[in-house]
């Protein structure tokens, strides 16, 4: 069972930058078999009406480029938060989410069984980490 405490997410979120540039498209569901050929690359799938989203490092960046119907976005830098927080957890991500924009960098976030993950344009990947590492401190005080 993850956290639930708000108080405890934030003081012990422990934020990780993942290395290297991270890029989102979208395939045709029938595009999973050759997915599969970069999945050493592949982060996540989701899958959405309109196809299978995508977030994967550059190093598959061609070949996914010739899979996506759209245009691939990024870079962005993926950041995770080392806390395993409940699915059931209120406003953890309202208050990250929330502290970011007031810097006014842009964010998507997204959850995992055990993890929640952050991508921030790549440009802002130092200033992004340094809002979450205050944001944590603060809860240490």
């Amino acid at each position: 069972m993850g956290i639930i405490d708000l108080d405890v997410l934030l003081r012990d979120m422990e934020p990780s930058l993942h290395e290297g540039e991270w890029f989102m498209a979208c395939v045709p569901e029938g595009s999973l078999m050759a997915v599969a050929a970069h999945l050493d690359c592949v982060k996540c799938i989701y899958s959405e009406e309109e196809g299978l989203t995508i977030l994967f490092s550059k190093e598959a960046l061609d070949g996914m480029g010739e899979l996506s119907e759209r245009e691939v976005v990024g870079p962005f830098a993926l950041i995770t938060l080392n806390v395993n927080s409940d699915l059931m957890a209120v406003g953890f991500l309202a208050k990250i989410t929330g502290a970011i924009a007031a810097e006014g960098l842009s964010m998507n976030a997204f959850s995992a069984y055990f993890h929640d993950h952050l991508l921030v344009p790549y440009a802002d990947r130092g200033e992004a980490m340094g809002i979450l590492r205050e944001l944590s401190s603060k809860k240490r005080e």
